[in-house]
């Protein structure tokens, strides 16, 4: 498969609020993570999800990455589908867990809606103001 493929994207405007509104809490949350200001390694456990004590690092690490391919738009696709694994993720954990670990609960809808700006990018690309529109072209 040839990478420029993964490239392509049109010139619209638009997709710039659905790929800031992904990355921003790819990043945000991330580095919470990975700082230790969100009981990750809590959640993963409550969750039931495998390797808790890999994924505590692994998981912030390819979210932070995941955002910042968005945000910036360079390899964007990339971005969106880790960024969209991580989401499926995190809505999951936040749906089994009962008692949520820590001073700050996130609302359902906040991976719902960075899965849809992540889908969105997965389809359309990262649009106009991103270097991949430049080396898709």
């Amino acid at each position: 498969m040839n990478l420029s493929v993964l490239r392509k994207t049109s010139p619209a405007k638009w997709i710039m609020a659905p790929r800031l509104i992904a990355a921003l809490p790819l990043v945000v949350f991330g580095s919470f993570h990975l700082t230790g200001r969100s009981p990750l390694l809590e959640i993963l456990r409550r969750a039931d999800l495998p390797f808790p004590e890999v994924n505590l690092y692994l998981a912030p690490i390819l979210m932070v990455v995941s955002g910042l391919l968005m945000g910036i738009g360079f390899y964007a696709r990339i971005g969106a589908l880790i960024g969209s694994g991580a989401m499926v993720v995190a809505t999951y954990s936040k749906l089994v867990i009962e008692e949520w670990p820590g001073p700050m609960e996130i609302p359902l809808l906040l991976p719902l809606v960075v899965l849809a700006g992540c889908m969105i990018v997965l389809v359309k690309g990262p649009g106009a103001w991103s270097p991949d529109l430049k080396a898709g072209s």
